[in-house]
């Protein structure tokens, strides 16, 4: 293999690996979101939509859905250790979330820590 081909091997596995993914699934600093937002992942459906118009609690941020659409994040402005809340909000989420590939809820403090989990078909846990 001459140099050229090898470079040109090379930048190809470089693209390859550091872009599959064009849906940005990092959350937002606490202070960031002012009002209540929707992300869904590409072709993830209403999930996102479903759970922020079900869930009524002001705390909520933002309803993400992530990875291959199969978890659902609500970012809130929960204390850390307002595990009653993070359940609560949980709880309401899967009443509505648990649709397409979608199989866990996670819900979020307002510094990003976990405060509340679900799957499908199971109680939340704090």
């Amino acid at each position: 293999m001459t140099s050229s081909q090898a470079i040109l091997a090379l930048l190809t596995s470089v693209a390859v690996l550091s872009g599959c993914s064009a849906t940005d699934t990092a959350t937002p600093p606490a202070g960031a979101a002012t009002a209540r937002t929707t992300v869904a992942a590409a072709d993830c459906g209403d999930a996102a939509t479903k759970v922020q118009e079900h869930v009524t609690s002001s705390e909520v941020r933002q309803v993400t859905v992530n990875g291959q659409c199969t978890n659902l994040t609500i970012d809130t402005a929960l204390a850390d250790d307002d595990t009653v809340g993070g359940k609560a909000i949980c709880e309401a989420a899967g009443e509505v979330a648990y649709t397409g590939d979608i199989n866990s809820v996670t819900v979020l403090s307002k510094s990003g820590a976990e405060i509340s989990t679900g799957i499908a078909g199971a109680s939340c846990l704090p």
